[in-house]
């Protein structure tokens, strides 16, 4: 693995190594020893004589893949206005963008960590097996520069630099982003177009690449008008782990904004697909080029197809045992006669909580949304679109990692990686948290007001409903509508 190592830093190439011992015995994973031996230990000189080394190692490349979209959501939705963490299972720093440092995201399932292992074993597939393998198809290097381009985009959504090879300078968001594009321009064919061109229209989007951003989105949607593409898990190998702190655990660390409470838990099992590429998707990406461009008749237009299509994926029932506890174990909303408004100028919004002591929920396990498309299609100011358009964007994006990225937060590289490598240092670019100055202080995002409306014993199902509203702190669509935050 020598090769390999030569482009990962060094305890990702030994991340690499182990993913490609274990993976022979995790059987959900369907990944096959290509030697035919019966030997725990896969080594680069058994791979380069197995008749098929690619096809081999691609379920590696899936399983790493699947490892990096459960880490984004999981770090990504708490640092943002998505979710609040009330619990012992997940720092709770999280809640505090700006008081986020490389010592807390050293996790080794973290979203750095897991992006720069599909990275890296993406570089071992294409740079050093797939030269050597004659039997090698188009649609097999299709698929490994298809996951390598989306660990880029991973990298150059959430990051504001990272290295990408053995003690190497971290290279800027751009640069990441023009990989990924490289990448996934590459993997755009056959089985794969549909995913690849959606990458591409979110990847051009970062870069404020307008003209790119539509042609692709548009493509995408021209092939399949109701796509979805989903990252499946498997019970027993690499299950969705946003699941366990939504549902399985006795507590659920993870608690939705009140707001955003319809749309928990979304993921209902262990196995719950996470979409990574959806026509919703694509439809918010036209609506943003149309009204930064001042379009807003035409960007209203996508905007409405945007929130239809979501609408369309429709509900599963669920009951749900979660007791909705704040950190002190009072009780967050959970009854459906609580109307929520976004902050202290806003109106009013019914239909927003759901009453979590009821069976038979209906919760979206695609999209969904609180926006009435009839309503959206009457806005006639462009202050009024703006704000419903990213109200949309967080709602049908939600638990999928966007959000994050859309406030204009920016992780920092993980301190192994700062350590291990001698020409990164902290306070070089990419080693600092990047947070706007319009994001409030401390957790403020996540709060709201009354802490709890009941009265009565923590988490006792008899609690009494003493009041039936709340205010949240502060309304971070009405903020980005505010600052004009687009990448456009």
């Amino acid at each position: 693995m020598n090769a390999m190592n030569s482009n990962a830093r060094p305890w990702i190439g030994r991340i690499v190594m182990a993913s490609l011992f274990v993976l022979v015995g995790l059987s959900g994973c369907d990944f096959l020893d290509p030697t035919n031996v019966d030997n725990p230990r896969t080594t680069s000189e058994d791979l380069a004589d197995a008749a098929e080394p690619t096809a081999s190692l691609l379920p590696g490349l899936r399983a790493k893949f699947a490892e990096a979209i459960r880490s984004l959501v999981v770090t990504t939705e708490n640092v943002s206005d998505n979710y609040s963490i009330h619990g012992t299972g997940l720092p709770k720093i999280l809640d505090d963008p700006s008081s986020l440092a490389p010592v807390n995201l050293n996790g080794g399932g973290g979203v750095y960590n897991t992006a720069q292992a599909l990275r890296a074993l993406g570089d071992f597939v294409i740079d050093v097996i797939v030269p050597e393998d004659d039997k090698s198809t188009a649609d097999q290097v299709a698929e490994a520069r298809y996951y390598r381009g989306m660990a880029y985009l991973i990298m150059g959504e959430n990051f504001t630099a990272a290295p990408v090879e053995a003690d190497g300078l971290p290279l800027p968001a751009s640069e990441l982003l023009t990989r990924a594009i490289t990448d996934l321009a590459a993997a755009n064919s056959g089985a794969l177009a549909v995913q690849a061109r959606a990458g591409l229209a979110r990847a051009y989007r970062l870069e404020g690449n307008s003209s790119q951003a539509e042609s692709f989105a548009s493509s995408a949607l021209g092939a399949d008008a109701d796509f979805l593409i989903q990252q499946e898990f498997d019970a027993t190998s690499i299950t969705n782990s946003p699941y366990a702190f939504l549902v399985s655990r006795a507590l659920q660390e993870m608690q939705p904004l009140p707001r955003l409470d319809f749309l928990d838990p979304k993921y209902l099992d262990r196995e719950a697909g996470i979409a990574y590429a959806k026509a919703e998707e694509m439809h918010l990406i036209l609506a943003e080029i149309d009204l930064a461009a001042g379009g807003m008749a035409a960007g209203r237009a996508h905007l409405v197809d945007a929130i239809n299509m979501a609408i369309s994926r429709g509900t599963t029932s669920f009951t749900d045992n979660d007791p909705r506890a704040n950190e002190d174990l009072s009780i967050r909303p959970r009854d459906a006669s609580i109307v929520i408004r976004a902050d202290a100028n806003s109106p009013f919004i019914a239909g927003l909580v759901l009453d979590r002591l009821a069976g038979g929920l209906p919760i979206p396990t695609v999209s969904a949304t609180s926006l009435d498309p009839a309503v959206v299609a009457g806005l006639t100011d462009m202050d009024d679109v703006w704000h419903a358009f990213h109200l949309a964007r967080q709602e049908i994006l939600f638990l999928e990692g966007r959000r994050m990225s859309d406030l204009g937060i920016r992780l920092p590289i993980m301190l192994r990686e700062i350590e291990a490598n001698p020409n990164i240092s902290l306070g070089d670019p990419g080693t600092t948290v990047v947070v706007p100055s319009y994001i409030p202080f401390a957790d403020e995002m996540d709060l709201f007001t009354p802490k709890t409306l009941y009265d009565g014993g923590l988490l006792d199902e008899n609690q009494i409903l003493m009041g039936t509203e709340v205010t949240m702190n502060v309304d971070m669509n009405r903020v980005l509508t505010v600052n004009r935050v687009t990448p456009f």
